[in-house]
């Protein structure tokens, strides 16, 4: 979908004092509440792409803080469609990316902000992580930060995730701190190749929470600490099975018996069952190795996993009309089918023609290709990532 070319400098002014001011009434109170330590570092670029790893929401708040500049962020448009989207929309002026809209464009938008002295927030993961660690980041971001001619600025957040896991719904303390890592000049940056810059960007943003928390412990206690946790597992190392694991309060375990127990160290910890895996990274690496072997495995047209009960939007620009909340998924070796039951057509949508399959929210799939866009959420606390690991493993995709 081509879209009008902007003017990045209307509405900039506007946008800044009101945000600045905001910041500045709400910061306080806010981040001292919220244990939050930020390094403060204004960047001698007055234009500038600042690429962070992502581990929160309130990260774009906090990264204009840190730099003490208005920053414009990328965002996807299932964004702008959440309940706070229209924060981002109209106060923020955020850079669409659009499903439909070409890469190029998004990349010109960005440079055009960019050229015009206006600082960029990007987040390269492209959502926040959802198991402690930072997620990949293309060779296409080394290419933007050469083509853009700007100076880079990177920025790592280490506490975020096990303060608010993604996947989860009951709220933690502990702290989050915020580390100015470097920047990088246009000169320099022209030195180096697209690789060498998505490399460095990898680098300077990568955290793991979980060595981090061994190296220094920190205190992240809270109610129902496991709670919702198989939104990203789905494989239990016990018996191997796909989506028979369930937890509750502080505990997860499987119907085979399997349990364990996640404390205020932010750890799983033995209940007498044995422990496979101490943390949700290791234990996401391997369910991640062992569904790809399966996935592979699959014979042609042969169905791998499904799952009923599931709510199913259709989305399109007016906003998310529900279709059914008695759906089906069935993810085969050659296709996602949707069936939306009461006797209605089944969407089948052949593997080649998926353009789309990600993680919206804790536990919302995005399923994009075959003239379809659907929101697909299912009834109890289950995990998308097993479909957004199948497909980019059928199709040839890097997947981390």
């Amino acid at each position: 979908m081509s879209q009008k070319k902007k003017n990045p400098r209307r509405g900039y002014l506007f946008r800044c004092v009101t945000v600045n001011t905001l910041l500045n009434l709400l910061k306080k109170k806010y981040m001292t509440e919220n244990n939050v330590t930020l390094e403060v570092r204004k960047p001698e670029h007055k234009a500038f792409l600042l690429i962070a790893n992502h581990t929160e929401a309130a990260d774009p708040g906090y990264e204009m803080v840190a730099t003490k500049r208005y920053l414009r962020f990328v965002a996807s448009d299932h964004t702008l469609r959440m309940k706070m989207g229209w924060v981002f929309k109209y106060i923020g002026g955020v850079i669409v990316k659009h499903r439909e809209r070409p890469s190029s464009e998004l990349t010109s938008e960005i440079i055009d902000n960019l050229k015009a002295g206006i600082p960029v927030g990007l987040h390269a993961e492209g959502a926040m992580s959802v198991n402690g660690q930072t997620g990949f980041v293309s060779e296409h971001t080394g290419q933007l930060v050469k083509d853009s001619g700007a100076a880079l600025v990177t920025y790592r957040f280490v506490g975020g995730y096990l303060r608010k896991p993604r996947w989860a719904e009951s709220p933690r303390k502990g702290p989050i701190k915020g580390e100015f890592v470097a920047e990088y000049s246009p000169e320099e940056l022209a030195k180096l190749s697209a690789h060498e810059i998505t490399e460095l960007i990898r680098r300077d943003i990568y955290v793991n929470a979980y060595e981090r928390q061994r190296e220094n412990p920190e205190d992240y206690s809270g109610d129902n600490l496991a709670e919702c946790v198989e939104r990203v597992l789905y494989l239990c190392p016990e018996c191997g099975k796909v989506g028979t694991l369930h937890s509750h309060g502080n505990f997860l375990e499987c119907d085979c018996g399997y349990k364990v127990e996640m404390q205020s160290d932010g750890f799983f910890h033995d209940t007498g069952k044995g422990l496979h895996y101490d943390n949700v990274l290791d234990w996401d690496m391997w369910q991640r190795a062992r569904w790809k072997e399966r996935v592979l495995a699959a014979a042609e047209g042969e169905l791998i996993f499904s799952e009923e009960n599931m709510t199913v939007r259709t989305v399109g620009d007016e906003g998310d009309t529900v279709l059914t909340e008695k759906g089906k998924l069935s993810l085969c070796q050659d296709r996602f089918e949707v069936d939306l039951g009461d006797g209605s057509e089944v969407c089948v949508i052949p593997m080649k023609e998926v353009k789309q399959v990600s993680l919206a929210g804790k536990e919302a799939l995005l399923l994009v290709g075959g003239g379809h866009y659907f929101d697909i959420r299912p009834a109890r606390p289950a995990s998308p990532n097993k479909y957004i690991a199948a497909w980019r493993y059928l199709t040839g995709r890097e997947y981390y």
